[in-house]
């Protein structure tokens, strides 16, 4: 049951950060997937460390996801204003995707070799989703951008079990 919600309350949530920026209503989605880590986190997770895994993936995605706003990769719909900042609903995608490293996505634990294979090819094909709904825009050539996010989803993924490893989340 709780994979299953896990899984499921984070995919809508990360439909609705993507549609509702669509539709420049950016602060919907957040709120969405905010109401699902709380959910998440009052019903199905027993572990305090799990709050200090979603924060710290919070900064490390914002961090990096700015980074690659500001070094003119990608660009966003539902930004701050004129901010070279990556906008929240970006933040709250890569909140809502840490909470699932102790729950849907635990079968990549001691994997390295697959955790990296999915992040090379599942965080690329993310934004490019995100670029297909208008939400996200390649700001150079596909296969740049391409390269760039899955040498960093590549890296994210195995990264975020390691951290999870070090903070002391046990698996359930």
């Amino acid at each position: 049951m709780k994979n299953a919600f896990n899984i499921i309350g984070f995919q809508i949530s990360w439909w609705a950060c993507v549609i509702a920026t669509k539709h420049e209503i950016a602060y919907f989605g957040p709120m969405v997937m905010l109401t699902f880590l709380a959910v998440h986190l009052y019903h199905f997770s027993s572990h305090e460390e799990e709050y200090k895994l979603i924060l710290i993936f919070g900064f490390i995605g914002t961090f990096v996801d700015t980074l690659l706003f500001q070094g003119n990769i990608l660009g966003y719909l539902g930004s701050y204003g004129n901010s070279k900042v990556a906008p929240l609903w970006i933040t709250a995608m890569w909140c809502g995707f840490a909470a699932t490293v102790n729950h849907s996505m635990i079968w990549f634990k001691d994997r390295w070799i697959e955790s990296i294979f999915v992040g090379v090819v599942g965080g690329p094909l993310a934004y490019v989703t995100g670029e297909k709904f208008s939400v996200i825009h390649f700001k150079q050539d596909f296969i740049t951008v391409s390269i760039i996010l899955a040498i960093i989803w590549g890296i994210s993924i195995p990264l975020m079990f390691w951290v999870n490893d070090k903070i002391n989340i046990k698996s359930r």
